[in-house]
């Protein structure tokens, strides 16, 4: 009834920039060693399962590190009311999610923590739904407010959590 069409919906930049659909070969981060193999980004080439086909190996920068590298962000969170006494626990935690995170998928980083005022602490990371978990970890566990605010123009992610 209907014919199959070769057609199909072109790749947006961003889709090819993040995803590198045009290449053949594997990609591997020259910075932080995450390699690019079946559309997505893995830790350490040495999980890298040989295929039928051997492929060409491309030294590349991923694109975390390119975001830090241009000081880019997709997520941040500022939190406030934070006590002097509570700083060193949040900064763990936020390490531990970090930890986390990235041994979950190489691209989710924090790329900064900086005080930016006495009680306010301000997060930068790669990307957005990091941010958006790591607030509302940090709201719950510190018992605070969230406010969440998505950019309709860029992906980034504004999280403050106000704590008590």
């Amino acid at each position: 009834m209907f014919e199959k069409s070769s057609w199909r919906f072109p790749k947006s930049k961003k889709e090819e920039a993040e995803f590198n659909t045009k290449k053949k070969s594997i990609l591997i981060c020259e910075k932080c060693g995450a390699f690019y193999w079946k559309k997505s980004w893995h830790h350490g080439v040495s999980h890298y399962e040989k295929s039928k086909k051997e492929k060409k190996i491309e030294l590349t920068i991923c694109p975390a590190c390119q975001m830090i590298k241009d000081g880019k962000y997709e997520g941040e969170i500022i939190i406030e009311n934070l006590e002097e006494r509570r700083k060193e626990e949040v900064e763990n935690l936020i390490d531990n999610f970090n930890e986390v995170a990235f041994s979950k998928d190489p691209m989710d980083r924090i790329i900064s923590i900086e005080t930016i005022a006495k009680g306010i602490l301000r997060i930068l990371t790669t990307e957005n739904q990091m941010a958006q978990q790591l607030a509302k970890k940090i709201q719950k566990t510190f018992k605070g407010k969230i406010f969440l605010v998505h950019s309709r123009k860029e992906s980034t992610l504004r999280a403050k959590v106000v704590l008590r």
